[in-house]
């Protein structure tokens, strides 16, 4: 069951909209309990025990978290002052055992349900051992709810919030039916404390999600499943025997990824307003982006957010690290001595974006890819700022950010050939078809050249891309689009809404001549 499928708008959120706009406020977050948890049971066919494991886990931690700090509140009024240092010290000791335990628990859930036979197959290579592969099921959104999971009880610990008492809550939060298949990965202050707090029905968030609602869908089923088609006819059969076919076949993908992704953001964070619920937001045009380091600002935010705050951060600020910085700065100038500490914290920071996105070497692989990339960029700023200097190429041109963000376009796109493909030595040969002779003879419009799309296929593309590209450069200068049609006339705004409708009814891509395309971050 996937975010656009017709029983998910009818059965399943058509239902829990509908008794969640007629209950009172206290008992909506109830509502949508039950529906989420309905959910998530039908669309993992019933294995949701682990999810209902880690929000036990989840719960019992924060709330014996939270006993601690209102122990340690309260005895340290009754102490001497020199003796409140010791007892902060020991009290922290107890809340850095039990964090320990919930973050370690619920970790272990992911790295044996989704690890365990990368790992043993792995071993097996490297030490001609023979460790036999697991019969393992992967629970749906493990990888999204995991790391919700480890935020909040990391939060309740740094004291960012009180914990939840309510440990129905906590299972809404995890498993709440918007995010939990694809995210966006939300902190507890971002999404619990809304999912407990019933929103009162307002028929402006109504037609404003929608019109983002019919966006996603607009980006998904008209433009992302139709890429896929021509994609998947490449990658799957390692049609790599010509430049054309695999630079298309990349460009495709690209796009693809992006409108699948972000479509069903749009989808779901549409539907969250409806209900009044507000999404953090997971994409900002990422392909408006200067460098690496912005893209990855820009896409996919809140995993970006995530491994920051609870990698990044506890590394580079942890005692080794400040003794690593302290000793870059009496050998180096100021800006290395500052970079080489950030440049081992981001290390694990990447790492684990590749390791996220699945259990395969090509996504450490893709991690790293961009780690590398960065690095050199990082490192090599002061040479490439004297270089621009004395060739008096202005760094703030238009032109000058016009050939970065090609440039980090072109880089973005490797960065997707590894992704797509299904290993690295498959990565490898697609790489080096591109360098080889194009022959433009075998790009022929029909579905018969073997690639899966016809004339009408790759019109409907470019005008989508036309229209999608047009709408994020008014966003970037900061047009708010769905504002502007609110406040047309009626029929305008009645025309341009069935207008819509039926352009994403009529051009979406399915039926017999289109395959089933599932959401693609469904699978991490």
């Amino acid at each position: 069951m996937t975010y656009t499928s017709f029983e998910f708008f009818i059965i399943y959120f058509g239902a829990t909209y509908i008794l969640y706009t007629i209950f009172p406020p206290k008992a909506k977050w109830c509502v949508l309990l039950t529906g989420s948890l309905l959910f998530y049971f039908v669309a993992s066919s019933g294995h949701f025990g682990f999810l209902i494991a880690s929000a036990f886990i989840v719960w019992a931690v924060g709330v014996l978290i939270q006993k601690l700090n209102d122990s340690f509140a309260q005895k340290k009024k009754l102490v001497p002052k020199e003796e409140r240092k010791q007892l902060k010290a020991k009290y922290k000791n107890y809340k850095l055992a039990v964090l320990s335990l919930g973050v370690i628990s619920n970790i272990a859930f992911l790295l044996v349900l989704k690890y365990a036979n990368f790992f043993s197959l792995t071993i097996n290579t490297v030490f001609s051992a023979n460790l036999p592969e697991l019969s393992l099921i992967q629970p749906l959104g493990i990888s999204f709810y995991t790391l919700q999971a480890v935020s909040y009880i990391t939060d309740v610990y740094r004291g960012r919030y009180k914990a939840c008492k309510n440990p129905l809550k906590i299972t809404l939060y995890l498993s709440f039916m918007l995010t939990v298949i694809e995210g966006p990965i939300a902190r507890y202050d971002q999404l619990g404390t809304q999912l407990g707090n019933g929103k009162v029905f307002r028929f402006k968030d109504l037609i404003s999600g929608a019109q983002l609602v019919v966006w996603g869908l607009f980006k998904k089923i008209v433009i992302a499943d139709r890429a896929a088609e021509f994609v998947n006819n490449v990658f799957d059969e390692a049609k790599f025997d010509n430049s054309v076919i695999v630079l298309v076949a990349i460009l495709f993908y690209t796009l693809q990824l992006y409108c699948d992704f972000s479509g069903i953001m749009d989808v779901v964070n549409g539907l969250g307003e409806m209900m009044g619920i507000e999404l953090p937001k997971n994409f900002n045009r990422p392909f408006f982006a200067k460098s690496v380091n912005e893209f990855w600002q820009r896409w996919h935010i809140t995993l970006g957010g995530w491994l920051r705050d609870y990698v990044f951060y506890p590394i580079s600020l942890s005692k080794p690290f400040m003794k690593l910085t302290k000793g870059a700065r009496k050998k180096f100038n100021p800006y290395y001595a500052n970079l080489i500490p950030t440049a081992v914290a981001l290390f694990f920071v990447w790492f684990s974006n590749g390791m996220w996105h699945g259990a395969a070497w090509k996504y450490i692989v893709y991690g790293l890819y961009y780690y590398i990339l960065m690095m050199v960029g990082l490192f090599a700023e002061p040479l490439s700022a004297k270089v621009c200097q004395k060739l008096k190429i202005n760094r703030k041109s238009k032109g000058f950010a016009m050939f970065q963000m090609f440039r980090t376009f072109i880089i973005v796109n490797v960065g997707m050939l590894i992704f797509r493909a299904d290993s690295l030595k498959s990565a490898a040969a697609a790489i080096s078809a591109v360098f080889s002779n194009p022959d433009f003879s075998v790009v022929t419009i029909g579905r018969k050249n073997g690639l899966g799309l016809d004339v009408w296929d790759y019109v409907i593309l470019l005008a989508g891309v036309i229209v999608i590209f047009a709408v994020s450069v008014l966003q970037e200068r900061g047009i708010h689009i769905r504002e502007r049609i609110a406040k047309l006339p009626f029929a305008v705004k009645f025309v341009i809404y069935m207008l819509a409708i039926f352009i994403v009814i009529i051009l979406g891509a399915y039926g017999e001549h289109y395959g089933k395309a599932d959401l693609l971050y469904a699978n991490f």
